[in-house]
C-alpha cells in the first residue's frame, strides 16, 4: 500500500445499501484530518475488474491504491464464482484516502462482490446501477476471458474501454487476440487494449534505438531472420513474444506469408514478406531464466543478408534487471548493458487508461497476426 494512502477495511453490507454505505464512508472524518473526506471527493471513471481464477480482490488493495492514486475512481471488483454453490451475493465497501495533500483527498470508492451459483446472473445490474453517471465506463478483465460470459456480453456494449492482460491467458493467445481484433470491429465505439502491449514497450524502444543512427536504416530492408525469446515458466504463454513479432512486421509493412505459421510445442515458426518481395523467418524459441515472470520477454536478435556485409543487431536478458545490447555492422561493433526498466503493473494500466484507441499499431499488429495465423 502507497505509505500516504488510508484503505479502509472493507465492510460487508447488504447490496441494496451500498449507495447508503459509501455516503457514510465519504461523511466519516479520517485520522487527523481537519475535514471531512467528502469534502474533497474525486472521481475520472468507473473501473470494473473481473479477477483472475483463484485470485481475491482484498489482495488487489495495493495496486488499486496505485491506479487510483492517479486516476480517482470507483472501482467494482469482481471475484471468480462458483457456478455449482448455493446462491449467494456477499457485496463489501471500502474507501481509499490519499493523504499526500492537505487537505486529505478521497480518490477511490471500493466495491467488492463475491457471486456464488446463480446469483452470478444478477450481477450486469447490479454493477450497471453502481456506474457513476457520466464518467468514463472500463472493464478490465485479468484473467482468461470468456468472452460467452453473461456478464461481458451484458457490460460490452456499455463500455468505453475493455482491457485485457494477455499474460494471463491460459488458452492459446493466437486465438483470444484474434477474438479481440474481431470485437474491435463488431464494437467499433470500444476500445479495446491490452495490458501486455504495455508491458512489451522497453523491447520496441530497444528495437527502435538500433535504426536510430540514420547508417542502419539501409538494413531494415535486408533482413532475412528475426528471433524472439521469452520465459514461459508455470502458466506462461507466447503473447509477449507474439505482439513483438507482430509490432515490428506492421510498422516495417511486412505481409504474413500464406501457411507458414507453425507450432512446435511451445515454440513458433513464421514467414513474412517484405516490401521489396524478400521471404525472411520469424523464430520464437523458450529461453529460461531465474529472475523472469512466465511470458517475459528474453532476448531479440536481428539478422539481416544481402548484397550489403551481415549485420547482428542482438537484445538478450541478464539476469539483474538489465539487458545485454551487441551490433555489429559494416561500421560498427558495439556492445554495451542497459538497465532494463519494465514498467509496474500500476504503469501498463494507468497507460492504457490514458491513451484509449491512440495506439493504431496495437491494431494494425493484430490485424497482421489474424492474417498469419488464420489467414484472415
Amino acid at each position: 500500500m502507497l505509505p500516504n494512502m488510508l484503505h479502509l477495511p472493507p465492510r460487508v453490507v447488504p447490496l441494496k445499501q451500498v449507495e447508503e454505505e459509501l455516503g457514510a464512508l465519504r461523511e466519516m472524518e479520517a485520522p487527523g484530518d481537519a475535514l471531512p473526506s467528502a469534502a474533497l471527493r474525486a472521481c475520472t471513471l468507473t473501473l470494473v475488474v473481473l479477477c483472475d481464477k483463484n485470485e481475491d480482490p482484498t489482495d488487489l488493495a495495493p495496486l488499486m491504491a496505485q491506479i487510483v492514486n492517479s486516476h480517482p475512481a470507483r472501482v467494482i471488483l469482481i471475484a471468480q464464482h462458483d457456478p455449482d454453490a448455493d446462491a449467494w451475493l456477499e457485496t463489501r465497501v471500502s474507501t481509499y484516502t490519499s493523504r499526500a495533500d492537505d487537505p486529505s483527498r478521497l480518490v477511490g470508492e471500493e466495491i467488492i462482490f463475491y457471486p456464488r451459483g446463480a446469483q452470478y446472473d444478477s450481477l450486469p445490474s447490479a454493477v450497471l446501477s453502481l456506474r457513476v453517471s457520466g464518467l468514463p465506463f472500463v472493464l478490465y478483465w485479468r484473467g482468461q476471458p470468456d468472452l460467452d460470459d453473461k456478464l461481458f456480453r451484458a457490460l460490452v456494449s456499455e463500455c468505453d474501454q475493455i482491457l485485457y492482460d494477455s499474460q494471463h491467458f491460459t488458452a492459446r493467445a493466437e486465438r483470444v487476440n484474434d477474438t479481440i481484433a474481431h470485437l474491435r470491429l463488431d464494437y467499433p465505439s470500444v476500445s479495446f487494449g491490452d495490458i501486455n502491449w504495455q508491458r512489451i514497450r522497453p523491447w520496441r524502444e530497444i528495437i527502435a534505438s538500433f535504426f536510430d543512427d540514420p547508417a542502419n536504416l539501409q538494413y531494415l530492408e535486408k533482413i532475412s531472420r528475426l528471433e524472439i525469446d521469452f520465459s514461459i515458466g508455470l502458466n506462461g504463454n507466447q503473447s509477449a513474444a507474439l505482439l513483438l513479432m507482430a509490432w515490428f512486421a506492421s510498422v516495417l509493412g511486412w505481409r504474413a506469408a500464406p501457411h507458414s505459421y507453425q507450432r512446435e510445442g511451445t515454440s513458433r515458426r513464421a514467414h513474412f514478406i517484405t516490401k521489396a518481395g524478400r521471404t525472411l523467418q520469424v523464430h520464437i524459441n523458450v529461453v529460461e531464466q531465474s529472475d523472469c515472470l512466465p511470458g517475459e520477454l528474453t532476448g531479440v536478435r536481428i539478422e539481416t543478408q544481402d548484397d550489403l556485409p551481415e549485420a547482428v543487431f542482438q537484445a538478450k536478458r541478464a539476469v539483474g534487471g538489465f539487458v545485454d545490447i551487441r551490433e555489429l555492422t559494416l561500421n560498427r561493433f558495439s556492445e554495451r548493458c542497459l538497465t532494463l526498466n519494465l514498467p509496474q503493473e500500476s504503469y501498463v494500466i494507468t497507460s492504457e487508461l490514458d491513451a484509449p484507441r491512440r495506439d493504431r499499431n496495437y491494431h494494425r499488429a493484430l490485424v497482421l497476426l489474424g492474417e498469419l495465423v488464420f489467414g484472415e
